[in-house]
């Protein structure tokens, strides 16, 4: 019997060394969309504030009155009651349609602080008062005289 060398053969891998581990991708992708998701969230909220902010004011005539100002077609209110002021307006003193002037304007203030007759004592010459409150929130009074 002579001698020969074996044939080289193949082993087979390892079950454990079949197949690599997969590479672990960088998760910089993932930051970047949940990043750019965030800021998308808040520029949409920011822009729903404004809208809102608009929306109220444009139904609030007399958000900007200030003392020295006069009121035109303020209505008749009801105590107890909510009256519609979309058709008062904030006009020249010197107007025709002028029937109050702003003596004083009190701010942050919730409702039941506009619905006493101390939210004006600081402006003697008070005779009424017109207060714009949100539920729930703080609003501001005017105190007013006629005009």
């Amino acid at each position: 019997m002579t001698d020969q060398p074996a044939a080289p053969t193949q082993e087979e891998p390892a079950a454990s060394e079949a197949a690599p581990a997969p590479e672990k991708k960088g998760g910089a992708g993932k930051v970047i969309v949940a990043i750019v998701g965030i800021l998308a969230v808040v520029v949409l909220a920011v822009v729903a504030v404004v809208v809102v902010r608009n929306v109220l004011s444009a139904t609030d005539p007399t958000q900007d009155a200030k003392a020295g100002d006069c009121l035109a077609n303020l209505p008749q209110a009801v105590t107890g009651e909510e009256t519609s002021v979309n058709d008062v307006k904030v006009v020249a003193c010197e107007a025709a349609d002028a029937k109050y002037s702003v003596v004083g304007r009190v701010d942050d203030v919730t409702a039941e602080q506009a619905s006493v007759d101390e939210v004006c004592k600081a402006f003697a010459e008070t005779t009424m008062r017109f207060y714009a409150i949100p539920a729930g929130g703080k609003g501001y009074v005017l105190c007013l005289k006629p005009a």
